[in-house]
């Protein structure tokens, strides 16, 4: 009976970090901190495929890209190129 309730709480703390790894914590009341590379990414999908579209997606030459591109990108997308 004792080794019952042993395996019994073992599993109820394997469950536990299992589920603290998988599930994030949940964020308290508010918006979720600005994240300028976040938000490039979702503003600037269109206009990197429009102007950037010989250079790799990720890292210093698609940065450089569309910073040469500026004025014709999206407000939402210029706004997070700015702050990287």
């Amino acid at each position: 009976m004792a080794t019952l309730s042993r395996l019994a709480a073992i599993a109820a703390c394997a469950l536990s970090l299992v589920l603290g790894v998988i599930a994030p914590p949940a964020r308290a009341q508010g918006a979720a901190p600005y994240n300028p590379a976040d938000a490039a990414r979702k503003y600037c999908g269109h206009a990197f495929k429009l102007y950037c579209s010989k250079v790799p997606p990720e890292g210093v030459q698609a940065l450089d890209c569309l910073k040469a591109n500026m004025r014709r990108l999206p407000s939402n997308c210029r706004k997070a190129v700015q702050q990287l």
